[in-house]
């Protein structure tokens, strides 16, 4: 498994070109999207609660779901904005991702396996969010719905699945509990991040459905709330995927690539 440096960087200056290290085009990636996302939620709230918070059951709410804020504008706006640019990136890691672990020499026999189905996963994912930002709720409902549950499943299978190639990846004999800090902090951090995940989708699930079979105030303001949760920790964990290769440089301008030295 590829560790950081911790020896000065080694960068060549060339005319034209820029420079940026993995690790800050990963925080800027990360911070534009939750940063996005909460300023969507945060506008549907001031400028369309009323419309953001009904549902079928008409009884009283108190947070808008994530499909009914950014199905209109401002908060469509500007969630589709940050996925625009933000959309890029990430279709970039998921290939990068790949080439990445396949890469590393593991002893598991189903480790090449499992580095296919973490890129097709990943790449479903990206697609189906692009899909569901494009195609609001109010215009076409089912086929929202689709990209919504496409996404989370896929999105939650990727997380268990690097979770797992993660720990296969120090390429140590199977068992070997011979991990740096870095590698133990890097995948339980990435465990933490995915059972939050699941567990907030579930609890999501939940909520969901008793506000449907039950209709009580409040309830479908706490599906909304983990349903938020869902969102932020599916971006935490891309963001420490990519974080762990914070020796790469990414150079714009040429088409060569310098590792930290």
């Amino acid at each position: 498994m590829m560790e950081n440096s911790t020896t000065s960087n080694q960068r060549h200056s060339k005319p034209g070109v820029v420079v940026v290290s993995l690790t800050a085009a990963t925080v800027i990636t990360s911070s534009i999207m939750a940063v996005g996302f909460g300023l969507a939620i945060l506008l549907a709230v001031l400028f369309n609660f009323k419309a953001t918070t009904a549902t079928h059951c008409k009884v009283v709410n108190y947070l808008p779901s994530i499909s009914a804020a950014i199905a209109k504008p401002p908060s469509s706006y500007v969630w589709r904005f940050v996925i625009t640019i933000t959309a890029v990136q990430r279709f970039a890691a998921v290939r990068f991702h790949y080439l990445q672990y396949s890469k590393v020499a593991s002893k598991r026999s189903m480790y090449p396996v499992l580095c296919r189905l973490c890129f097709l996963c990943e790449l479903i994912e990206i697609l189906a969010l692009v899909g569901l930002t494009c195609i609001s709720s109010n215009e076409n409902t089912s086929m929202h719905e689709n990209l919504f549950v496409t996404f989370q499943v896929c999105s939650m299978v990727f997380m268990l699945l690097m979770c797992i190639v993660y720990s296969w990846a120090s390429g140590r004999p199977p068992g070997s509990r011979n991990k740096t800090p870095w590698e133990r902090r890097s995948l339980q951090l990435k465990v933490l991040t995915f059972l939050i995940n699941l567990s907030c989708f579930l609890i999501a699930v939940y909520f969901y459905f008793r506000h449907n079979a039950y209709c009580e105030p409040g309830v479908y303001s706490l599906f909304a709330f983990f349903e938020y949760l869902v969102v932020l920790s599916n971006i935490g964990f891309h963001a420490t995927v990519t974080y762990d290769f914070g020796d790469k440089l990414i150079m714009f301008g040429a088409a060569v690539e310098h590792e930290k030295q």
